[in-house]
């Protein structure tokens, strides 16, 4: 489950109920967006600083898998665990307060391996190996989204696709069926390389490996 607005008003949350196992990226929330994006979570997959800060998941079966990249998201991950040494770290590093509580009990906690994004990266998205740089960035950090699909194919005999798909010809679409960001937000990212994320994308709906629930990936009915 993706987190875009291309999910709003397509009712789509009863059908996404009866999967099997359910994904759910940072910290897209159920609720109110339920008839859109149903209420049942298997996965809450997750920058650690995307996590939710008011935990939306009911499911007691629920499982949390923080994706780490640097060193400062094991820092936030030992700050959620301990709140009451997290105040000097909340100023200087992190970009989310850290949580006071997530309900799950501790062996619904995982960290998600790291093969999983090398292979994401490296493999499949075919960046060249990471490099250190003195400043700036380069576009070579896979989104949760097609981290979350390598985790799927792993778990899974088949996959399908809800709320993915970055139109950024489409500037003033809604990025996420959540909130009031516009498309236009994904053109100050710095570390993803959304071309790129998006031809991988196309060819797996075409050569049918997954399915594309909101055609939002390769949609054979919209402008080009």
């Amino acid at each position: 489950m993706g987190n875009g607005g291309i999910l709003r008003g397509l009712e789509l949350g009863p059908l996404i109920n009866r999967f099997d196992t359910i994904i759910r990226l940072n910290s897209g929330p159920l609720g109110q967006f339920s008839v859109d994006v149903g209420n049942r979570t298997t996965i809450r997959m997750s920058y650690p600083e995307g996590t939710p800060l008011r935990w939306i998941d009911t499911d007691p079966d629920t499982v949390f898998v923080a994706v780490v990249y640097k060193g400062v998201d094991i820092s936030w991950i030992s700050a959620m665990m301990n709140k009451l040494t997290v105040s000097l770290w909340d100023w200087l590093f992190f970009w989310q307060t850290v949580p006071d509580h997530i309900p799950l009990e501790p062996h619904r906690f995982r960290l998600l391996n790291p093969a999983i994004i090398r292979e994401t990266a490296l493999d499949l998205l075919k960046y060249p190996p990471p490099r250190q740089r003195l400043w700036g960035t380069d576009q070579n950090v896979p989104t949760m989204g097609v981290a979350a699909l390598d985790l799927a194919s792993v778990l899974c005999d088949e996959v399908s696709l809800a709320g993915f798909g970055y139109n950024l010809s489409q500037q003033g679409a809604p990025l996420h069926y959540y909130d009031d960001l516009h498309m236009t937000e994904m053109l100050k990212q710095t570390s993803h390389n959304v071309d790129r994320e998006t031809k991988l994308l196309q060819s797996l709906v075409r050569e049918g490996v997954v399915t594309d629930l909101t055609q939002g990936i390769h949609c054979s009915f919209c402008p080009s």
